[in-house]
């Protein structure tokens, strides 16, 4: 009613309005429509707008259960009361004036006489009216936006209540399966096959993190910032501007995946040493029956018991795991929290910088650009060496180099390499000449394999990807880990095994050509089934026997390198060995301008003047000496000294903000798993570390989160923050 015929009436309105303002109209219609009536209008439009606000509201409550049915319906007749009041008040107005003004023809005199002595109201009166009917039509199609986001929210808790469902039903099947056993012990029935069938089951962890990350994706996705109308202070329309995708993303990252991940270690601890007891029990009896002696039923059935109290209590962990998420869910997971001004998904205060971070990032910068001044006079001078002064430095350098509001064109192009294309690549000389002549060898018969070093950003995914498609357009063999590989036309699917991707590529090969082979990161090939080492001894095994027929060209990281030096002595069973670390001054020089010339920008220094060719030069090679001729990181580096003005021009200011070493010992080794294997999860972790995990490295994880220092994929793994990484390279290396 409000927001159709209420409205039709307000428009209705409008347009006697616009016609009483006119020289034709008489002056009692013009007076009692222009001057008399417009403010009583008004007073009725705001009463309609607080109450279709109240209603809007009510809706969502009611969809939410906040409040019942009942209190719904008397809501809703207390407002048509009021409404009614409102509307007989303002017609009996209406009807009042209309019979004073048109009483003689004398009051019609003095009205003429008033017109020409006041300004027409009525021009300020339909711009209110608009604006108040503008806000109305925002409250009903806001309130459309809140139900769908109050039907995602219901989703969201059937997806966390599926979780706790699998682990509950998970916790029932393993200790059924365990009273059963220590029945059947005692009544001294015979149990092989019970056991048998059991550890033929496959048991696993009922819940998997990706699957949850993916499915809370495909959840948040639709959500969008939006302004929510949520009260009327002193007759304005108050409004709460908030991202709902981020903020939800936000709440379930630090209130909800904890909770899961420590879900998933109890079920995996629990299925270990329900495997393993089955296993020894299994082992005891057929030791028994071999030796043709008696069962000793009293040690099996106490190491069942005791079985069955450890996972009674991994049980009671798990519960209240479970009751602390569902009342999260139930208690902050609510669009009713946002229209009552009450805290809407807040995270927990240790979060020192929010993953939503947009806003805060744009505070700090702003502080840091107005105070810069005073803090480059006072930076060398502040700074010590102990944990939290480093650590607020740290975070200072994080904000600064992860800003790139205004600068996000200017600064892909120096941080996308696919974005201007290969015709802006700058040829690495010196490593190219090397791989043309170990090519040239390969091709006269000579056994020859690449291995492609260098940290992250050094440029080797480039000078690999440019090289080959330069030399071999054809025969060319791209394997990544789960992903669709080509051999002479022929397409296969890859898993993390790399054995068997070499073995297909060998077997289908038509022997008149010989494949160049790329494999790009190899530390990203190890899963559960197949691990890192095994992987590279199976490359190790085809280099030595195939290298002849097929090049093969491999690419890792200097850690991981040395890591495998240790282990398999890798690198010298390669033939060859290209290290992309190091650009040259030129090189990186001419990297730079390239990128900055396709921006079609003046280059500015902070005095507001032009950059010679000769300065940028100098500050490209200043920047190459500062990232030890890391070209990628050099690139990164100029994009953080850079800002776009209003004129379309760039300014070039020097930033001293440094990254300092604020780790503890727990989280150098988090950060050196990260380094060498790209990715990491809290269940990794929790596999590699054990117990230790829960006592020593969670909260040192939890810190390196919320400092930005590792960021997390849409998948639920971490990595570390790309801004900082060579950063932290060097501290790890060092330490």
């Amino acid at each position: 009613i409000i927001s159709k015929e209420f409205n039709g009436l307000i428009q209705f309105y409008i347009m006697v309005g616009n016609h009483a303002i006119k020289p034709v109209a008489r002056p009692q219609d013009t007076y009692l429509l222009n001057y008399v009536v417009p403010e009583t209008f008004k007073e009725l439009l705001i009463l309609h707008r607080e109450v279709f606000l109240e209603l809007s509201k009510a809706q969502v409550y009611k969809r939410e259960k906040q409040i019942s049915d009942a209190q719904i319906k008397h809501h809703a007749s207390q407002s048509k009361d009021i409404i009614k009041k409102a509307v007989h008040t303002t017609v009996s107005t209406i009807l009042y004036e209309h019979k004073k003004l048109n009483k003689d023809a004398k009051a019609i005199q003095k009205i003429t006489r008033k017109l020409t002595l006041h300004t027409n109201p009525w021009h300020v009166y339909k711009v209110h009216y608009e604006i108040l009917l503008q806000q109305i039509e925002e409250i009903s199609e806001v309130s459309s936006v809140l139900i769908n986001t109050s039907k995602t929210f219901v989703n969201l808790k059937n997806v966390v209540e599926k979780v706790i469902k699998n682990h509950n039903e998970l916790v029932d099947n393993l200790i059924q399966v365990v009273q059963r056993l220590t029945k059947s012990i005692i009544d001294k029935e015979d149990v092989m096959s019970f056991i048998d069938a059991q550890l033929q089951k496959h048991y696993s962890a009922e819940n998997n993190h990706e699957l949850f990350t993916e499915a809370v994706m495909v959840e948040i996705l639709p959500l969008s910032r939006c302004v929510v109308p949520v009260a009327i202070q002193e007759g304005q329309l108050a409004v709460r501007e908030i991202d709902v995708n981020k903020r939800v993303q936000k709440w379930f990252d630090y209130q909800i995946l904890p909770g899961l991940m420590d879900l998933i270690s109890i079920e995996t601890i629990m299925l270990n040493k329900y495997h393993l007891n089955l296993v020894n029990l299994k082992n005891s009896i057929q030791v028994v029956k071999k030796n043709n002696t008696e069962v000793d039923i009293k040690a099996i059935e106490t190491a069942l018991v005791h079985l069955k109290e450890e996972m009674l209590q991994l049980s009671s962990k798990g519960v209240l795991i479970t009751t602390s998420m569902s009342a999260k869910m139930k208690e902050q997971l609510l669009v009713s929290n946002l229209l009552k001004g009450l805290p809407f998904l807040e995270v927990p205060n240790y979060s020192s910088l929010s993953i939503e971070g947009n806003s805060l990032l744009k505070q700090v910068k702003k502080v840091l650009i107005t105070k810069k001044d005073y803090l480059n006079s006072k930076y060398k001078t502040s700074i010590n060496y102990e944990t939290l002064s480093n650590l607020e430095l740290s975070a200072e350098c994080i904000a600064h180099r992860m800003h790139q509001d205004e600068n996000s064109y200017y600064d892909s192009l120096f941080l996308n390499k696919n974005f201007i294309g290969d015709m802006f690549l700058v040829p690495r000389k010196k490593q190219e000449t090397k791989l043309e002549q170990i090519i040239d060898q390969w091709q006269k018969g000579f056994n020859k394999s690449v291995l492609l070093v260098g940290d992250r950003l050094s440029g080797r995914t480039t000078f690999m990807e440019y090289t080959t498609k330069k030399h071999f357009r054809k025969n060319l063999v791209t394997l990544q880990p789960n992903t669709t590989a080509i051999v002479d036309g022929r397409k296969f699917k890859t898993s993390c095994d790399l054995k068997e991707a070499l073995d297909y590529v060998k077997n289908n090969n038509i022997k008149s050509t010989k494949p160049v082979i790329i494999i790009d990161d190899l530390e990203l090939w190890h899963d559960q089934q197949y691990s890192l080492l095994n992987n590279m001894r199976a490359l190790i095994n085809f280099i030595e026997t195939e290298s002849d027929e097929a090049l093969v060209i491999a690419a890792i990281t200097l850690q991981m390198q040395s890591h495998l030096d240790n282990r398999l002595d890798l690198s010298n069973r390669f033939t060859n060995i290209i290290n992309c670390n190091n650009a040259s001054k030129e090189e990186i020089t001419q990297a730079i301008q390239l990128r900055h010339g396709a921006a079609h920008r003046q280059l500015m220094t902070d005095k507001l003047e032009p950059m010679s060719e000769f300065k940028v030069q100098m500050m490209a090679r200043k920047l190459g000496k500062q990232a030890h001729g890391n070209i990628g990181e050099t690139l990164q580096s100029w994009t953080y000294q850079t800002i776009i003005q209003d004129d379309e021009k760039v300014l070039f200011k020097e930033s001293y903000y440094e990254f300092l070493d604020f780790f503890t010992q727990q989280e150098r080794i988090v950060l050196k798993q990260a380094l060498l294997f790209k990715k990491i999860s809290e269940v990794g972790l929790k596999r590699v570390l054990a117990n230790a995990y829960d006592s020593n490295y969670q909260s040192a994880l939890r810190r390196l989160i919320n400092t930005k220092v590792l960021l997390r994929t849409s998948e639920g793994n971490l990595f570390i923050n790309q801004v900082v990484v060579n950063d932290i390279t060097r501290i790890v290396n060092k330490n």
